[in-house]
């Protein structure tokens, strides 16, 4: 399952420094919780702030053609771009694993024709030499 680098990319075109201090609160561990739910194109997850002892909610709905379309966050921009909103976008890319993302059943179709047993004269037919010889 894959989520996607365009994200981020797109979230942080133009703003070097949003890229690299997002780029840095994932690799300093910052990002302390992320759940993705890809059927609903939901994110949800906690940054930790990077000089305080504090951390902040981060939501995120994704858009059509790998854009964010909704985005809240705790801090203080966080109507605005911010790096917490793009830490999580980047550490979905890095680091989304099964159990990051709701539970689903495999769904096996209806229309799927039944197996049927082969016997060994089907799998081995007898060569067509033996098949008259009495």
């Amino acid at each position: 399952m894959a989520f996607s680098i365009l994200y981020w990319s797109n979230y942080t075109a133009g703003t070097a420094k949003l890229m690299r201090k997002s780029e840095t609160a994932v690799q300093s561990e910052h990002v302390l919780k992320f759940v993705y739910d890809r059927d609903a194109q939901f994110i949800r997850g906690i940054v930790q702030a990077s000089m305080r002892d504090r951390s902040y909610q981060v939501t995120i709905t994704l858009g059509s053609n790998y854009t964010v379309e909704q985005s809240t966050c705790e801090c203080v921009n966080g109507m605005d771009k911010c790096h917490h909103k793009a830490s999580i976008l980047l550490y979905g890319y890095k680091n989304l694993s099964k159990t990051d993302v709701r539970q689903s059943w495999i769904k096996h179709p209806k229309s799927a024709p039944p197996r049927q047993t082969k016997t060994m004269e089907d799998l081995f037919p007898a060569p067509d030499r033996f098949i008259n010889y009495r």
